[in-house]
Parts: C-alpha cells; structure tokens; sequence
C-alpha cells in the first residue's frame, strides 16, 4: 500500500535554511528543490505521493513538479487550511478503504500537528524531515578520508595513559575494585 505526505511548504523552507542557502535565496527555486528532494526520499513505491502545499497563488512557479509529487497552492486560503483539509480528506478515503495505507504530515505548526494526531496521521518535524533529505549532514566526512568521520579511534592503552595523566592533574584517586563476600 501507498504513502500519502503532506508538506507545509513554507514552514520547511522557513525551518531549514539549507533551502535558500542552496538556491542563493530564491524562494521560487527553493519551492522546486523542496519538491525533487521529497520525492527522493520519500517515494519509495508506484503509488506513493507527495504534495506540498505552500500560502499563495504560486504565479512565479514554473516548475513542472517530480513524478509522484504534486504541488500545491492555497490561493485565497492559507496553506494551513489547505493541508487540514487533506488530512481530513485522505482520512475519509482511508475510512472507505480507497485511502492510502500511512498519512505523513511534515510540520512544526502546532495546529497542523495537532490535527493530524487527531486523525490518526504520522507526524515528523522539520528537523526529522531535514535529516531525511539532508541524510549527509548527520555526519561530516573525512576530507581526506572519504566515508570515514572525523571521529578519533583511541587505544586502550592510549585511552589508559591519558586517564591517569587527567588523575594526576587533578589529584583524583581511583577506587580499587571491591569484591564482595571474600
């Protein structure tokens, strides 16, 4: 069965500024690059379908969306009441058994959030969102080293030396182990 994702568009691009810092802040390109990278890590099967849902008419978009994506515009509404309404909406199906199999909403809005609880939808925050789609800033790769992280790998031995080194600087004493019942 396919996922359904619904986007607050506006609030992601607001919430990650890697968005307009990609596209040198051009909010039109940035609404496009929000869609392409949604539709990669978020349609997995045939039916899954992403909408992203953003305030306004959309005049100045000219950008035909990613296949399983659909764009959408709140024109005389807010995007709010716009996603609501397809939580509702996607609900009903489901309730009827044409819906789809997960509802997943992408917001930090509190009434869009809470709205979505209400009608049994999954819910992941921007910053959830951000490490999907943004999965390489988790962890920086070594320059020099490519796939391996900038994390240090200390003997034991080392790891011993520095402990007692850090003991002695700051007069702390080791317990001895105590064994008990001998």
């Amino acid at each position: 069965m396919a996922g359904y994702y619904i986007l607050d568009g506006n609030n992601i691009l607001k919430s990650i500024p890697g968005f307009l810092d990609i596209t040198k802040g051009n909010f039109t390109r940035a609404q496009y690059t929000l869609a392409t990278l949604a539709s990669r890590a978020l349609v997995h099967k045939r039916d899954d379908l992403v909408e992203v849902v953003f305030d306004g008419t959309g005049m100045d978009y000219k950008f035909r969306p990613p296949q399983n994506v659909r764009v959408t515009f709140s024109k005389d509404k807010t995007a709010d009441e716009v996603i609501i309404g397809q939580i509702k909406r996607a609900q009903d199906l489901w309730v009827r058994g044409r819906g789809f199999e997960e509802i997943v909403v992408v917001s930090d809005d509190r009434e869009i959030r809470e709205c979505a609880r209400i009608f049994g939808a999954r819910i992941l925050r921007t910053k959830e969102f951000s490490e999907k789609i943004f999965p390489q800033s988790r962890k920086k790769a070594h320059p020099h080293f490519p796939g391996h992280t900038n994390e240090k790998i200390i003997s034991p031995a080392c790891q011993e030396r520095i402990t007692r080194e850090l003991e002695k600087h700051f007069g702390i004493k080791r317990r001895q182990a105590t064994f008990y019942g001998e």
